[in-house]
């Protein structure tokens, strides 16, 4: 399919979906924000000297209830959870559900979308919010680098041109140290590539949706033909989103919404400022047979709405990422009730019976006064105040009064019924959030507790509305664009995590259960039963009951930490699962076994005794051995030395007779 055929095939479909947009939900959406911001009615700029009071219904209630969703979804530290099936499923399931909830409540400001997302569903019957996850390059400041050689400078070039640095500026070539060698100072800007992930609030008057839209059962998301949201860039910014230059360059330029709900809004509010080379940009989801067969595509249109410009189509997958908040939903359409809807021709009612009450008052307060002009100076009259003088020649002043009875106390009670009433219709308001003195004195705790339960159901079927249809959606929505764009969902994962499991093949809705936690209304009344459950699961847990682990009483005393205001309960309570693995219980001990192991005890160290015993004898025989042994030596030794000295005196006594009897010489020595 050409562009030519794209433009032929979506162009009326938005066109459609813009008209009746404009003309149905912007009017209606007009009208709601004027009963919020309490602006005066129809013809009021013809009254003079009339009540011009305004009620409050709409804006007390529709603040009343976004406090109450407030901390009924803000209050859990973690917003969803993803179960597993199986044990394949644990490391992606424990992944996701850090992933989500950083990205729900740490990157994006938790509060500031959920409050522009519910008041908008409270005010105007629908909320919406959009999710982009994008790659967003961040410039460092400039810095010198000086004395850069050619080879430097086309390595910096070649950087440039992959978009890793910005060349703000070169100097002139000049030569340095080494002669002929020419060198350059730069100034460089370092890209660093970051992805992004932001939440956003759609405003009313800027979304697009085909008629027949509805809530999608399977999913919770918008069911439509077509759907999408209006922006207003400039050219220059689409320019560097890298749209083609002739088409932006023959974009017309917006010339911004004067109607409906952007015009009530633009009045006292931050509204839509269009100038410069501002542009209508529209991004629209829907199906279309571009190739051989029907698939989702993203496409961007510009400029009016009869003659858009295309400027660029992508295949993106079923999850359009567009999350409503529809508080009174009505069947099979996504178009329901805000508070302003239920109770706009209240507001009017009461409005015209409190200003009724009021000049009413004002009349009794300052009767009509008559006075005559021939006694009395009539000049004095206009600025009479307590103290003031009027000349007059009568006695009395010549002043009478014409006082009209007070009625107005008679509407009162019929001002108070409707008011009440109210309540009853949008589930918050005076009668449901307090109680009266006569209840104290009257009604008894489980009566009041009763009226306590019947005041919220209104509220919960609300907050749980939105928990399985707009805020499921929105995880879903989040894991859908991680699973779209693997790269940079691995990018941002392992910065958090410090690992990545693959989620390529990752399915938001057939691999894990998305399960949406939120809080409740009272406070009391929820930590009650949790401490009662609590300590049912302390008793069963001392009994041995295998109903009940660590764990479960770990997840008991987390909502009850939750429940008391506290979002971080690592502080106060340790994680059963995060804790090593106890050591493997020993097997029991058997009684008789005990006494074998003592006679066995007896035999060892009775074998140890005669061994010991054994051992000591030895050494004994051994030393007397030895003692023996030595005085045998001794004794050898001294009859050897014994008979030694005998044999040695008798063989020198027989050397000196034979040399006395030997021949001598004339001179005496022996021949």
């Amino acid at each position: 399919m050409t562009e030519e055929a794209i433009l032929k095939t979506i162009g009326p479909k938005l066109k459609e979906a813009v008209n009746w947009s404009n003309s149905n939900i912007a009017i209606k959406q007009e009208k709601a924000l004027k009963y919020y911001k309490r602006a005066y009615l129809d013809g009021d700029d013809k009254i003079k000297g009339r009540s011009k009071w305004i009620s409050p219904e709409v804006t007390q209630r529709v603040d009343w209830m976004t406090a109450s969703l407030i901390r009924i979804f803000d209050a859990p530290e973690n917003v969803c959870e993803f179960v597993p099936f199986g044990p394949e499923d644990f490391a992606v399931a424990k992944q996701q559900t850090q992933t989500v909830n950083w990205v729900l409540k740490t990157k994006n400001s938790h509060l500031s979308f959920l409050h522009n997302w519910l008041q908008n569903g409270l005010v105007s019957g629908l909320g919406i919010v959009t999710v982009e996850f994008t790659n967003e390059a961040q410039e460092s400041l400039p810095r010198l680098i000086k004395g850069v050689v050619p080879e430097q400078l086309v390595m910096f070039s070649q950087q440039e041109e992959a978009g890793t640095i910005v060349i703000d500026e070169a100097s002139k070539p000049y030569v340095g140290q080494i002669p002929g060698v020419e060198l350059r100072d730069l100034k460089i800007r370092t890209i660093r590539k970051n992805p992004v992930f932001n939440v956003l609030s759609v405003a009313p008057e800027d979304f697009i949706v085909s008629k027949e839209a509805k809530f999608s059962s399977e999913t919770g998301g918008i069911e439509a033909k077509l759907q999408g949201h209006r922006k207003i860039i400039s050219k220059a910014g689409l320019l560097d989103m890298g749209f083609d230059a002739e088409k932006v360059k023959s974009i017309p330029l917006a010339t911004g919404k004067a109607d409906g709900i952007a015009l009530e809004r633009a009045r006292d509010l931050a509204g839509e400022t269009v100038s410069g080379d501002d542009v209508e940009v529209y991004q629209v989801y829907t199906r279309l047979k571009i190739d051989k067969k029907t698939r989702d595509y993203r496409v961007t249109l510009a400029g009016d709405i009869n003659a858009p410009v295309l400027l660029d189509y992508e295949e993106t997958s079923r999850f359009y990422p567009y999350c409503a908040f529809v508080p009174f939903p009505i069947a099979d359409t996504l178009f329901g009730h805000g508070i302003a809807d239920k109770i706009g021709d209240d507001h009017i009612l009461l409005t015209k019976m409190t200003r009724a009450m009021i000049d009413d008052l004002h009349m009794h307060v300052h009767p009509i006064k008559i006075v005559n002009p021939d006694s009395t100076n009539i000049d004095d009259l206009l600025n009479v105040h307590p103290g003031s003088i009027v000349r007059s020649n009568d006695p009395t002043g010549g002043i009478s009064y014409n006082v009209s009875p007070f009625a107005g106390g008679d509407a009162v009670p019929v001002i108070q019924s409707v008011s009440q009433s109210l309540d009853f219709s949008t589930g918050v308001g005076p009668s449901m959030v307090s109680i009266s003195a006569a209840d104290l004195q009257e009604v008894t705790a489980t009566a009041s507790n009763q009226r306590s339960n019947a005041s919220q159901l209104l509220v919960e079927m609300v907050s749980r509305f939105f928990a399985d249809t707009g805020y499921r959606y929105l995880v879903k929505c989040v894991v859908d664009q991680l699973v779209q764009k693997p790269e940079d969902a691995q990018a941002l994962v392992s910065r958090l995590t410090n690992q990545y499991v693959p989620i390529d093949e990752f399915s938001p809705e057939a691999d894990v259960t998305t399960s949406v936690a939120f809080g409740v209304m009272s406070r009391d009344q929820s930590t009650a039963q949790i401490s009662n459950l609590l300590a049912q699961q302390m008793a069963m847990f001392q009994a041995g009951l295998p109903v009940v682990n660590p764990q479960t009483i770990y997840s008991s005393l987390q909502k009850l930490a939750e429940t008391a205001g506290f979002k971080n309960t690592s502080l106060f309570f340790v994680d059963p699962s995060t804790l090593p693995p106890p050591p493997p219980p020993q097997p029991p001990i058997d009684p008789s076994q005990g006494i074998v192991e003592v006679e066995k005890l007896k035999a060892s160290l009775k074998a140890q005794a005669d061994q010991a015993d054994q051992q000591f004898q030895m050494s004994k025989l051994a030393l007397e051995l030895d003692l023996k042994r030595d005085q045998m030596a001794q004794d050898f030794e001294l009859k050897r030395a014994e008979i030694q000295a005998k044999y040695s005196a008798q063989v020198q006594i027989e050397r000196l007779k034979l040399e006395q009897s030997a021949p001598r010489d004339a001179m005496g020595n022996i021949v």
